[in-house]
């Protein structure tokens, strides 16, 4: 009877433990670095206008965006991190 509930114990282990490794490489492999400083690029949501239901994601370095006068997008913009 032990038996089985270790192995059922094992098998719940292995199953969570290669969903979380497959989240962290899924992670890691999706980072985009920015061409122009090399630094990590956050990736960013803008919607145009309430009425309208465009929305563009984009990647974007906060250096270089800081660096210019104006930003590029027009909109609400949410920043969701990498």
């Amino acid at each position: 009877m032990w038996e089985w509930v270790v192995i059922a114990f094992c098998l719940l282990t292995a199953a969570l433990g290669g969903t979380y490794l497959y989240y962290l490489a899924h992670l890691l492999l999706t980072i985009a670095k920015c061409p122009d400083c090399g630094r990590i690029m956050q990736k960013v949501l803008y919607t145009e206008w309430e009425d309208t239901q465009e929305r563009h994601i984009v990647y974007e370095c906060r250096f270089c965006q800081a660096k210019r006068i104006r930003p590029l997008h027009k909109g609400k913009r949410f920043t969701m991190y990498p």
